[in-house]
């Protein structure tokens, strides 16, 4: 009121007739039209609530509407233009804390495709839920001349870890010694079964295992370990809320390991170059010169509230693929 009083004042501080007029209507109009939305508004919230009271199932309808305009979030945003990705396989898949999913990309989900050392997932899987993760295991000479994708330095014959330790070296530096050894526990040939039952149990329906490692056959026509991202995505989901210690020691950038003894090992390092960039819950790479580059990366979705596991299969590029897949994610979708 103060500053009605002051702006009155002010228009009759002119002494040009005309000034003072314009100014006198302006602000009676303003202050006419302010009235009336006020006015405007008050009825309209009235009424509302008066038909409210008459008709309780109209909030209780406007209620389940936005909730259902809720549950589909995120809502593609069509000024975004499509995803294109050289991988031959991809998808992108939000799981939420109600336990649904919503699929928000995919590329030839259903493709059957070799997935190299993505085995090593079910290969952790198999032992975490048959082994006692204390036991000892000594590394044989078959294991230790295994190739590796990157030779962070191969395992040693006779050196004796843990069986947890050598999960570490599975899921970290994708060691193929070390999945060979935890598979020699059971008998080569039984832990593989014992993968394909699991995958079996899983419905993965598409998925199969000839070894422990996802190294290439030595001949080319044979079988190679293979699935698909849908499948992949089913195990992913499974492994999140089953087995989060796959995902603790999965999301390490680097971890010192030592022996039973005490005595310092050596610093293991992480395959997957994302670690740096994006904060994730863990991820798994894969690299063989038949599968080409694969990835799978579990991590926070951008409301914070859910998990998004993003699958990419015969890359030339994962880590870019990859990239371009979860900025798209993120941009391409109203959160």
């Amino acid at each position: 009121m103060v500053c009605v009083f002051g702006l009155w004042s002010l228009i009759f501080g002119f002494e040009n007739m005309r000034l003072k007029l314009f100014f006198a209507s302006f602000l009676i109009s303003s202050l006419f039209g302010w009235g009336v939305n006020v006015f405007a508004q008050k009825l309209e919230d009235f009424f509302f609530w008066q038909e409210i009271n008459k008709n309780p199932q109209i909030l209780t309808a406007q209620l389940n509407l936005e909730k259902k305009l809720e549950s589909l979030k995120p809502l593609r945003d069509r000024n975004v233009e499509d995803l294109e990705l050289s991988a031959k396989s991809a998808i992108s898949v939000l799981i939420k804390s109600d336990g649904t999913s919503k699929i928000l990309f995919e590329k030839d989900k259903n493709k059957k495709l070799p997935i190299a050392s993505l085995t090593k997932l079910m290969t952790a899987l198999v032992v975490l839920e048959n082994y006692e993760l204390s036991k000892t295991v000594e590394i044989s000479r078959e294991a230790a001349f295994l190739e590796n994708e990157y030779g962070y330095g191969s395992l040693k014959i006779g050196e004796k870890f843990s069986v947890k330790d050598l999960l570490y070296f599975l899921l970290m530096e994708s060691n193929n010694g070390a999945a060979f050894s935890l598979a020699e526990m059971a008998g080569e040939k039984e832990f593989v079964d014992l993968m394909n039952i699991t995958a079996a149990d899983l419905d993965l329906e598409k998925t199969f295992f000839v070894n422990p490692t996802g190294l290439d056959p030595d001949n080319i026509f044979d079988l190679t370990n293979y699935s698909t991202a849908e499948d992949l995505v089913k195990q992913g989901s499974y492994l999140l809320k089953k087995q989060p210690l796959i995902w603790e020691i999965a999301g390490n950038l680097e971890f010192n390991l030592y022996l039973p003894d005490g005595v310092f090992y050596r610093q293991l390092k992480n395959t997957n170059e994302l670690l740096k960039e994006i904060p994730q819950v863990g991820g798994k790479t894969g690299w063989t010169p038949q599968a080409q580059g694969c990835l799978l990366l579990a991590y926070k979705s951008p409301n914070r509230k859910d998990y998004l596991i993003n699958i990419i299969l015969g890359s030339e590029d994962r880590f870019e693929d990859m990239k371009k897949l979860i900025n798209w994610i993120k941009e391409g979708h109203k959160w």
